[in-house]
């Protein structure tokens, strides 16, 4: 297994500064989520990261907020799927995670734009470029509930018929309340990517406030949740899986307003998968 961070663990720091921590850390390579650094700076830079600091970008991830060129990644990703998959190839990545849209229905508006544009995109690639990883999504509110590919069999199903790998977020998983080791048998033989963090607890005011979940809910550092992480890891070492586990991490997890002690995060978050699988 190759270990990774998300670069959008760190968003408030410079590129540059990212790739430097993640290489002190002990990580094999990062996960680039696009943002107005990235656009500014362009794949070139990215590479030269890439040279310095001997870590590749495995894998690439749509931004995190919508801004100039990527108004509205938020609600479908499928305008923007042709320049991130550029964008990938560029870089070097192994797989582009792919977020399934805000929409109700396959054969229509948004859905069926979203369904065009992923067979579009596999099709253009043919085994040449990166996968595409769609991501199992999070329910935020109960509104989310009844979006496509938001259940784990429809997002297998529509993997198996797209023929498309798949992102196993862990945390996202925790957000139906769905046990994360039997949830394994909906992306077993797909998964390429796995993002690792924890789902903890938090008081009821705070569930009220899903803009603030990726913050304090989700996304948390292993071990100080609920989920069975160590649990997962072996699991997903018995069953022979070799591709990346990718940190995603709120930066507030990792004390990124605090940068002395970042490191130190990161290197006990490289232990703990470490220790896990060993």
């Amino acid at each position: 297994m190759f270990v990774s961070l998300s670069t959008g663990s760190l968003y408030i720091y410079p590129l540059r500064w990212t790739f430097s921590l993640a290489k002190r850390a002990g990580f094999d390579g990062v996960e680039l989520v696009i943002g107005p650094e990235v656009d500014w700076r362009g794949a070139e830079y990215v590479k030269k990261l890439v040279q310095e600091f001997q870590l590749p970008v495995l894998t690439v991830h749509p931004p995190l907020y919508g801004y100039r060129g990527w108004d509205d990644i938020n609600i479908s990703y499928a305008p923007y799927m042709e320049k991130a998959i550029a964008l990938s190839e560029a870089v070097g990545a192994r797989l582009m995670v792919v977020h399934s849209p805000r929409a109700y229905q396959y054969d229509r508006g948004r859905g069926k734009e979203f369904v065009e544009q992923v067979v579009a995109s596999r099709n253009s690639i043919n085994g040449h470029g990166p996968k595409l990883g769609l991501e199992n999504g999070a329910r935020f509110s109960r509104s989310d509930s009844p979006f496509i590919l938001r259940t784990l069999p429809e997002l297998r199903e529509f993997a198996e018929k797209h023929d498309v790998a798949l992102t196993l977020d862990t945390a996202h998983v925790g957000t139906f309340d769905l046990d994360l080791l039997s949830s394994l048998e909906f992306f077993d033989g797909r998964v390429a990517n796995v993002h690792l963090s924890d789902l903890r607890e938090v008081p009821h005011w705070l569930m009220n406030q899903p803009r603030l979940h990726s913050y304090y809910r989700q996304h948390q550092f292993p071990g100080t949740g609920i989920l069975p992480l160590r649990e997962l890891l072996r699991e997903l070492k018995l069953r022979g899986y070799e591709g990346t586990i990718t940190y995603e991490l709120s930066p507030l997890a990792v004390d990124a307003l605090t940068p002395w002690r970042v490191e130190k995060k990161l290197r006990a978050a490289v232990e703990f998968v470490r220790e896990a699988i060993k």
